[in-house]
């Protein structure tokens, strides 16, 4: 029998990145092996740049000596080699034939060819004396202008210029500077010095951001996010060299232009725009009460001796300021007043809020914001409160934090969109002067005039029409409101009587809004006369509807990063029924649909509100199903309701039972097919004979088993 035959033994080559050669292990069979491929392989630039990284001698002389003997480089491989190995004289010869081909020019040298080859390839390693020589000059106005771009193109084509390779390539283009007609390589080298000049004029601009930014910070307060946005758009507006240098022109003056009040010549809008807010915010500045510096180190490390972190230090400074104003103004009072008292019809309470709010916007860029979201800020407040176990009237100092954390990210809102809000805010009311009375109600015009003039006083071409709409046939809150005198730059408030005994509210916004859509404004809201929503946060409601599709935000009571209104416990029943009850008839999936405070993008109510007949207290529902109805999506967004909740209190009630029946012929108007789509809760609602009925009704819990194996 045979015996069978051995395989034959079987090699394995392993990269060039994986050869012993490059560090100095090998033997005579590599050695060997590297020279075969330096004188047969595929002599591509990848190959040759991996047989020059071998350094390993005698190995590398033995394949530069290959490389050299070959007379098929193309050219990148020809001045890689030239450039690594200058003792390669055919190699030299060869790329001196390549950039003087007809050999006869005056200027033909063997060094102009090393230099060119070395400008590309280790341009640290070249002759500045020789790049200033006569003889370089008359080489490189000799040299083949289309050979030389081809060379040059690895330079050419980078996106940066070290230096040397900065000096050489400008050296070369002064010394062909006059030919005509101007060649490709004189224009691809002018791009690339361009581009060299703007990319370092515009790395020295980014390195002074932070310095700048901290120069402006010591004149607008708390509210750096103006100056960072200043910042930003203008290294964006520097698209060349020369405009590079204005613009770092603009950012080293700039902390002396804002201190003297001097204002910046700039060409570029949206520049000229920024800096109207950082000189808004520095007027702003000077108009704070004091007291944040004193908080802020008072803040620096918590009770066990720990160095807070600076986005939370913010959080607890602007604790502690907001909880000393509560000891100190209610600490011995009888009765606590109500958070919107405190933090809204309180001009002090009122100025310490926006105070906070405009350091936690941007505070020597130690904003939590960025950081973490509403839902995380608010659990971390309480958890400061718990841990500190204050005694203060109410909870007062939470509502205001979490208030000023609401209010602060509003007002980042407005700030970083690149378009100035151009509001118009509809507030119905109805025999309430007891709400617009100075003395002894709520100053509720003065107050909603000072909080929106707060939003907008960053963003001086902001601008916001605030339409108060009297229903009452005999006009006392009409009368009331045009009695006081309330003026702000940025704001225009009109009172209107509109007698409609039919109305309930839901008439009195559906004007409101038709109005000031007419009159131009692009973003549209509603709120209540009362101070429970805050309209420093409408700046939340704007985020929102920049985002595609959205048709309309409410400002929710009831989502898990709301705060304010309902006790820990949640809803009643009562309230969830009536929820559920909405999205079955109306597929609005919205935890508070009858929320005082929505806004609308003019676009969208424009083709709605011709859909939208209810004017009751229920119309809520029918416009933003009218919303839905044309293709909109409907938002939510979380806000902090200057709202105390206290047990077994009740407000002025509602007939809810009335609101569904009317939510119900919303939904057949709007194209409810009861025999396409259940409603069970509606159904339930129904079958009990009322919502309060049906909520008292015991939970019947089916558990399913499985069943017992026999």
């Amino acid at each position: 029998m045979t015996a069978p035959a051995r395989p034959a033994p079987t090699r394995v080559f392993l990269p060039l990145a994986q050869s012993p050669l490059l560090d100095h292990r090998h033997d005579d069979e590599d050695v060997d092996l590297a020279v075969l491929l330096a004188t047969a392989a595929e002599p591509d630039p990848a190959t040759v740049r991996a047989l020059l990284s071998i350094t390993a001698v005698p190995a590398a002389d033995r394949i530069a000596r290959a490389l050299d003997e070959r007379t098929d480089l193309p050219l990148t491989s020809l001045a890689l080699l030239v450039a690594r190995r200058p003792d390669a004289k055919q190699a030299i010869g060869a790329l001196r034939g390549r950039l003087f081909p007809d050999g006869t020019s005056p200027g033909a040298c063997h060094r102009f060819a090393r230099t060119m080859a070395t400008l590309v390839h280790q341009p640290a390693f070249v002759d500045d004396a020789y790049l200033d020589s006569e003889r370089f000059r008359a080489s490189a106005a000799a040299a083949d202008p289309v050979v030389l771009e081809q060379l040059l193109a690895p330079i050419l084509d980078k996106g940066t210029l070290t230096g040397p390779a900065q000096t050489g390539l400008l050296a070369l283009l002064d010394a062909r500077a006059g030919r005509v007609p101007t060649a490709l390589i004189d224009l691809a080298g002018a791009t690339a010095l361009d581009r060299a000049r703007h990319q370092q004029v515009r790395a020295a601009l980014l390195a002074r951001r932070e310095q700048t930014i901290r120069g402006l910070a010591g004149h607008t307060g708390g509210l750096t996010l103006a100056a960072e946005l200043w910042f930003d758009s203008l290294t964006t507006a520097a698209d060349t060299p020369v405009q590079a240098s204005q613009a770092l022109a603009l950012a080293e003056n700039a902390a002396d232009s804002l201190a003297s009040g001097e204002d910046q010549s700039c060409a570029w809008p949206a520049v000229r725009r920024r800096w109207q807010h950082v000189t808004a915010a520095a007027s702003a500045a000077e108009a704070q009460p004091g007291g944040w510096e004193q908080a802020w180190q008072a803040a620096e490390f918590t009770d066990e001796g720990a160095r807070w972190d600076d986005t939370q230090r913010a959080l607890v400074a602007g604790y502690d300021l907001l909880a000393d104003h509560v000891r100190s103004t209610w600490g011995s009072a009888d009765t606590p007043p109500t958070p919107n008292q405190c933090w809204a019809a309180d001009p002090t309470g009122r100025a310490l809020l926006h105070l906070v709010a405009d350091h936690l916007t941007g505070h020597q860029t130690h904003s939590p914001l960025p950081h973490y979201n509403d839902q995380l800020l608010i659990a971390f407040v309480y958890g400061l409160a718990k841990n500190r176990h204050d005694n203060i009237p109410a909870g007062l100092q939470l509502h205001g934090l979490i208030a000023a954390i609401k209010a602060a990210r509003s007002k980042a809102a407005l700030l970083t969109r690149p378009v100035p809000a151009d509001l118009g805010v509809v507030v119905p009311m109805r025999a309430e002067t007891h709400h617009l009375t100075p003395k002894h109600g709520d100053d509720a015009l003065t107050v909603k005039v000072a909080q929106l003039g707060w939003l907008l006083q960053a963003c001086p071409d902001a601008y916001a029409d605030l339409l108060l709409v009297d229903e009452s046939t005999d006009g006392a809150s009409a009368r009331a409101a045009r009695a006081i005198d309330v003026e702000h730059p940025q704001i225009r408030v009109t009172v209107a009587q509109r007698p409609d005994d039919t109305s309930a509210k839901g008439g009195a916004v559906l004007w409101g809004l038709t109005e000031l859509a007419g009159a131009g404004r692009t973003i549209l809201a509603y709120t209540d006369l009362d101070l429970t929503y805050p309209l420093e946060q409408l700046g939340l409601h704007v985020a929102a509807l920049d985002q595609p599709g959205v048709g309309a935000v409410i400002g929710s009571r009831r989502r898990p990063d709301s705060h304010g209104y309902y006790p820990s416990t949640g809803p009643t029943p009562t309230t969830w029924l009536y929820q559920r009850a909405v999205r079955d008839l109306l597929h609005l999936d919205a935890t508070d649909p009858q929320a005082g405070f929505k806004a609308f993008p003019a676009t969208a109510l424009r083709t709605a509100l011709p859909l939208s007949a209810d004017h009751s207290l229920a119309f809520d529902t029918d416009l933003l199903a009218a919303i839905a109805r044309c293709g909109h999506t409907v938002a939510e967004v979380g806000v902090a309701a200057l709202h105390q909740y206290v047990e077994g209190h009740r407000s002025i009630p509602h007939d809810y039972d009335t609101m569904l029946n009317g939510v119900h012929r919303q939904a057949l108007r709007h194209g409810l097919d009861s025999d396409a789509r259940r409603t069970p809760t509606w159904d339930r609602i129904r079958q009990a004979g009322s919502l309060a009925a049906a909520a008292a009704e015991p939970t019947i819990t089916t558990m399913l088993k499985a069943p017992t194996s026999r």
